[in-house]
């Protein structure tokens, strides 16, 4: 699975909602890349956001 519900990704991933939306805010995690908004609910991009990690050293 590709994506999952921002809720899923909190409890998978140990980090906070806070810090997503900061990302989010922030510009560092792109929509339609890192995230999207679908129906009105936050997805993340499993995928898209281990290339994230992966790139800082």
């Amino acid at each position: 699975m590709t994506w999952v519900k921002l809720e899923r990704y909190v409890e998978i991933a140990g980090d906070s909602v806070d810090a997503v939306q900061a990302r989010r805010k922030a510009g560092k995690w792109l929509n339609g890349r890192e995230c999207k908004v679908v129906d009105g609910r936050v997805w993340i991009n499993l995928r898209a956001v281990e290339q994230w990690i992966e790139k800082w050293e």
